[in-house]
């Protein structure tokens, strides 16, 4: 009877269990809920690009660089000692520091120390330019080095060709200082080590990232932007302008989220930066809409030089012609020479473009870039 007793609890037992208990079992977690993008909260506020940047976006909409990193190569270990990089450009201009401000450039960061920015005088963008970088001696371990195209203002380039990245080494390889190979990677492009005035560019690149809206509005990475305290979550890499900032330094940080606001890869994709506002920003072409001469100096089409008498900043759509020079009426103004008539008939010289500078393909030495500082 005992035995009985028993083996009538053990089903009851067995059977309340396969039942799901007496009403304890845990509610089944609903799935989170995915992040959604938000605007620029307290102080801050998205303005429009300034005048000059819309028109020199327009004027560089259909420029598409392709940069190559020429050597090292990709998981090179280097020695001891400073090391030479050399890259070459197809299909940008590089226009050095002048009145205006940088022009087109390429930007190099290794790892998060201060970029170099490299022009170079002698390019217009019609051919391959070649380039070479002396750099520091890197510290033992691993390290990413990204190259980018940038605008004038500092942007990053982020069609196809404009960016590349490989990873060095020093004594040995260690992988734990790099993110997976294929993995989401979040580089800042705001142009921090220059002058910089409101609406100030907050701009990024984003290498291996998952795709964006495959499957109509689902959200595969955020990027979550804090200024002074403030946050917000953006879902498109297009560069935002933003007023609101502090006089004087300014803590930024960026972090790369998953769709769930999660963070994605973390720790190399949080990054914490200082902008430091000054009065001016640094550059002219900041102060209002371009003339077609300021546009074509800082796309290298034309010399930085001071124009002449005679030409006048466009209102509308292009330079002023220069005024002809008065023929004499005179009998002693016809009797001059040919010469000197030639010369007085002479219009006032007007800036042309640099000449075409032929493909540096031949063999010849690299150029030598110049660091804008």
């Amino acid at each position: 009877m005992g035995l009985t007793r028993g083996l009538v609890a053990m089903l009851l037992c067995l059977a309340v269990l396969l039942t799901g208990g007496w009403g304890l079992r845990s509610p089944v977690p609903s799935p989170p809920e995915a992040v959604s993008p938000s605007a620029p909260a307290g102080a801050l506020q998205e303005v429009a690009p300034p005048l000059a940047v819309q028109q020199m976006q327009g004027e560089m909409a259909e420029l598409r660089p392709q940069l190559r990193i020429l050597a090292p190569a990709d998981d090179t270990v280097l020695p001891a000692g400073p090391w030479l990089l050399e890259l070459s450009i197809d299909g940008w201009p590089l226009v050095a520091e002048g009145a205006l401000g940088i022009g087109p450039h390429l930007v190099v960061q290794l790892d998060d120390q201060p970029p170099h920015r490299l022009t170079d005088p002698a390019s217009d963008g019609s051919g391959t330019t070649f380039l070479q970088l002396p750099m520091e001696p890197l510290r033992p371990g691993s390290h990413r080095l990204t190259v980018y195209a940038a605008r004038p203002w500092g942007e990053a380039v982020k069609s196809a060709g404009g960016s590349s990245q490989i990873r060095l080494h020093r004594v040995a390889p260690n992988p734990l200082q790099l993110p997976p190979p294929g993995s989401a990677q979040l580089i800042s492009a705001i142009p921090v080590d220059r002058p910089i005035a409101e609406p100030v560019p907050i701009d990024w690149l984003l290498l291996d990232a998952p795709l964006q809206r495959l499957r109509g509005d689902d959200r595969q990475w955020l990027l979550r932007v804090t200024i002074n305290g403030d946050s917000f979550l953006a879902d498109q890499q297009t560069t935002l302008w933003l007023k609101g900032l502090r006089p004087g330094a300014n803590a930024v940080q960026l972090e790369l989220l998953d769709g769930l606001g999660e963070p994605l890869n973390p720790p190399f994709n949080s990054l914490v930066q200082e902008i430091s506002l000054s009065g001016d920003g640094g550059s002219l072409w900041r102060n209002g809409k371009l003339t077609a001469l300021e546009r074509d100096q800082l796309l290298g089409r034309a010399s930085a030089a001071v124009a002449p008498p005679g030409l006048e900043a466009e209102s509308g759509a292009g330079v002023a012609e220069p005024k002809a020079a008065e023929q004499p009426t005179d009998d002693a103004g016809a009797a001059e020479s040919e010469e000197g008539l030639a010369v007085a008939a002479q219009p006032e010289p007007v800036l042309e473009p640099l000449p075409h500078q032929p493909d540096r393909d031949d063999g010849s030495e690299p150029f030598d870039a110049t660091v804008a500082s």
